[in-house]
């Protein structure tokens, strides 16, 4: 009979083996219906894709305001920078955040978050120092010591991101020691002063960060190495700066290359976490 449950079930089976059949045919492999990171990866989601889209731009327009400070050196464009950085930190940490609970929760989002989000508010307290007039007080401060503790947080985040490389401890320790060359040498000529240790931090941070990311296999996810290098890059840069070049209009840059960073960081870590979720 047409509505005995025998039949029923029948028609049920027939009805998916076709189905799963069709997406064989069609897609080259099997779906797992009880596997969610088949059928729902975050890079898959419209939120993430978004939230890619938007970071993508922002590449874009930190490229675009890089050219211009070089081409026309002017305040406007180092406020514009100064805000589209805080935006990228901030929304990035919140970005991060979003990505843990959306998969497996991994412990490394929450520190690349923490990072974020930490550099976000030192720069805040920075801009706001700034606009009350003291920027004498700004360099060396606690506020550097923020960026600092970002910095190497966001270090953690990295190691524990990726698996270890074979690399040769000599050939890091000497790209260690290349990297700290410029803050030595200033402590040679200028004596041991707050300035010159917030300094020697800042390099030693940076070193690190590259250190650690050559010591994982980040080159397997060259958006988040590209995005660390440029991090690591202006804040070697940043002390210089803040030092010995503070009104030079072209050293502006930095904070392009910090923007650029952060963007190519959270797209990064979303395309990792869809790249662990398919596998």
């Amino acid at each position: 009979m047409i509505g005995s449950p025998g039949v029923g079930e029948a028609v049920v089976w027939m009805g998916r083996s076709t189905i799963f059949r069709m997406v064989i045919r069609y897609t080259g492999k099997t779906v797992n219906m009880h596997d969610s990171t088949q059928i729902s990866s975050p890079l898959t989601r419209n939120p993430f894709r978004i939230i890619t889209g938007i970071f993508s731009g922002i590449v874009a327009v930190a490229v675009a305001l890089a050219l211009l400070i070089l081409i026309l050196p002017q305040q406007a464009f180092l406020a514009i920078s100064n805000y589209l950085q805080i935006v990228t930190a901030i929304g990035g940490a919140l970005v991060l955040l979003l990505l843990y609970y959306r998969t497996a929760r991994p412990e490394y989002l929450l520190y690349a978050s923490a990072a974020l989000g930490l550099w976000g508010i030192a720069t805040i307290a920075r801009d706001v120092n700034v606009l009350l007039g003291g920027r004498a007080e700004v360099f060396p401060g606690l506020i550097d010591m923020g960026m600092i503790a970002a910095i190497l947080i966001l270090g953690v985040a990295v190691q524990m991101s990726f698996p270890r490389r074979q690399v040769q401890p000599l050939a890091l320790f000497g790209i260690l020691a290349l990297l700290l060359v410029t803050p030595v040498i200033i402590i040679l000529l200028q004596g041991i002063t707050s300035a010159t240790l917030i300094t020697l931090l800042f390099f030693f941070g940076c070193a690190s960060l590259i250190v650690t990311g050559l010591n994982h296999s980040l080159r397997d996810y060259p958006l988040i190495f590209t995005g660390v290098l440029l991090f690591a890059i202006a804040f070697m840069a940043y002390p210089i700066r803040e030092r010995f070049f503070p009104t030079n209009s072209f050293l502006n840059i930095i904070g392009t290359l910090v923007i650029a960073g952060f963007a190519l960081i959270v797209i990064g870590y979303i395309r990792s976490a869809d790249k662990s979720g398919s596998e």
